[in-house]
């Protein structure tokens, strides 16, 4: 599996409608700690273990944005209602799967969260149950190279206080 960044949302964009490759929207969704730690919200697929621990995320669809897809995505999957605060990457994410080779551009958008969303909770979305919790963000370990966009959460982080939406 390889990750290969993009420079800019326009440069992978393009890419993809090059490449005729699906988009994918990513949704890093932060909130802090009365401690001040900035935690990240996974989630698990309790009937699909080995799907792993990913981030809510789904598919661009035709006229839609990157940013707004990530916002449907998060509501969809979630129950969540919070406006993409920053876009923070995108890049091409290449897999050689049991059954094929995929290949699709990932673009990542914070979100942040209010401190006072529950620890744990559960959603059913699409016919899948998803199980979601928040994971300390400098310490996350995502499966299927979801992770390629926490270095640039990080340095965010790092960089500018976190003002989370309350809608």
């Amino acid at each position: 599996m390889t990750v290969t960044p993009f420079d800019h949302l326009d440069t992978a964009r393009d890419f993809a409608a090059l490449h005729l490759l699906r988009e994918k929207a990513m949704c890093l969704v932060v909130r802090q700690r009365p401690n001040g730690t900035p935690e990240l919200l996974v989630l698990d697929q309790p009937e699909a273990p080995e799907a792993g621990v990913q981030l809510p995320a789904g598919g661009v669809e035709a006229g839609e944005t990157p940013e707004a897809a990530a916002g449907r995505e998060l509501g969809e999957e979630t129950g969540l209602n919070l406006p993409p605060s920053v876009y923070l990457k995108s890049y091409l994410w290449e897999a050689q799967l049991p059954d094929c080779l995929t290949r699709q551009v990932c673009h990542a958008f914070l979100f942040l969260a209010p401190p006072d969303l529950p620890d744990e909770w559960e959603r059913q979305a699409d016919g899948e149950r998803f199980a979601f919790r928040w994971v300390p963000a400098a310490t996350a370990s995502l499966d299927w190279e979801m992770d390629a966009a926490l270095p640039d959460l990080l340095r965010h982080l790092s960089a500018s206080p976190m003002e989370p939406s309350h809608d």
